[in-house]
């Protein structure tokens, strides 16, 4: 998925792997459906079977399936699928469009909704909508190349790929079965925001289909309140299954991560990562938490969570990344664990600077890399108005 500067590679993976569609002029009225083909009902001029305005995720694996087609459309006569066979390899298998986003379109909520029907999944179904500053992928829609194709012709290395992302939303669901369901996403648009991703997928086994997508932009609503001393994570104990959280996973076999009700540090459950044969580069593995929210600009806020290991050949640690108009800040805790480890708390506090639309807080370790990292009882507060450097603190133990 990549945000996700830079953010690290696993994520990064997520966010880049869909190749931009090309996309039409925005339409002019307001509440206007801003995708191409929304009902996949047109096909791709010279293709036998793929929609025009959408491109699919490429992961180059043989266990994954696309198609269009009549069997069980929601509206009109097509839908389209994916469908996954083998959980080897920790990938996000998506469909996916890229749209252009104006000036005019700064300072409004965009609203991605999509009808999903599941079978057999194992996993986590999702729908997801991403506001993005990404020079080359705004080039590449404008022009009908890949985005690789753009980077070679800007003569940007990966290393120093300027994207990153401003918002961010996913939802999650795990329902085995199910019929036809309305899913619905929305963000805000910040100012620099040039380009809209929107996808609809499947992380694990089985197979979603989707149909009838609509994109809008509307009248923003309030950013949530921020009250001190409140916790802003969504299922800080993974009691809920995770579903709000991120599971980052580098693309190396055997890479897991998930909720395990047979260890926690309170309650039934906590997110226990592990796993991962040799890659040719370390990345972030973990759980981590969006919270786009301008409320938090010029806030001090502070992280706190459990670590426990066993047997892990690499270090597990917090960060905060703050994403900017400017670009993406971060800053890094003292707190490490590795080895075998009985729970362990680790502390941040950090600025928030004034210019922040998205604050992404993680509970990582380097992976790939053999042992185990149990995460749980998250937490990040407000702890009043920004007035100092950010700091670490070693934590407690139990």
């Amino acid at each position: 998925m990549s945000r996700f500067t830079r953010l690290p590679a696993a994520l990064a993976l997520v966010a880049l792997a869909l190749l931009p569609a090309p996309r039409a002029r925005a339409a002019a009225a307001a509440g206007a459906n801003r995708l191409v083909n929304p009902g996949f009902e047109e096909g791709k001029p010279n293709h036998a079977w793929m929609p025009a305005g959408w491109d699919t995720s490429r992961s180059g694996l043989s266990t994954v399936f696309f198609g269009r087609d009549t069997l069980l459309a929601h509206g009109g006569r097509y839908a389209v699928t994916v469908a996954n066979v083998s959980g080897l390899w920790p990938f996000s298998h998506n469909w996916g469009q890229t749209i252009l986003v104006n000036k005019d379109d700064w300072g409004k909520d965009a609203v991605f909704s999509i009808w999903t029907r599941s079978t057999g999944v194992d996993g986590r179904g999702y729908v997801l909508i991403q506001a993005y500053r990404d020079t080359i992928s705004r080039r590449a829609a404008e022009t009908g190349v890949s985005r690789d194709s753009m980077a070679k012709q800007m003569n940007i290395h990966p290393v120093d790929d300027p994207l990153y992302d401003l918002g961010w939303k996913r939802l999650c669901f795990t329902e085995e079965e199910t019929g036809w369901v309305r899913r619905e996403v929305r963000i805000f648009v910040p100012p620099l925001s040039n380009v809209l991703f929107v996808r609809g997928g499947l992380i694990g086994t089985g197979q979603v289909m989707l149909d009838d997508a609509s994109l809008t932009f509307e009248t923003a609503k309030p950013a949530p309140p921020v009250p001190p001393h409140t916790n802003l994570l969504q299922d800080p104990g993974f009691e809920q299954g995770g579903l709000a959280w991120e599971f980052s996973l580098p693309p190396y076999r055997n890479m897991i991560g998930r909720v395990d009700s047979t260890v926690a540090h309170s309650g039934r459950c906590c997110a226990m990562f592990t796993g991962g044969e040799d890659g040719w580069v370390s990345s972030h593995a973990g759980a981590i938490q969006a919270i786009p929210n301008r409320n938090l600009q010029g806030k001090r806020i502070r992280l706190t969570g459990w670590f426990k290991t066993d047997s892990l050949k690499s270090n597990g640690y917090t960060k905060f990344y703050f994403h900017t108009l400017h670009g993406v800040e971060s800053v890094n805790t003292v707190d490490q664990f590795g080895g075998t480890e009985n729970w362990r708390m680790a502390t941040l506090e950090a600025d928030v600077p004034k210019d922040t639309y998205e604050v992404w807080v993680w509970y990582v370790y380097n992976g790939p890399a053999p042992g185990v990292v149990y995460i749980d009882d998250c937490s990040v507060e407000v702890l009043g108005p920004a007035g100092g450097e950010g700091k670490a603190s070693s934590g407690a133990r139990h």
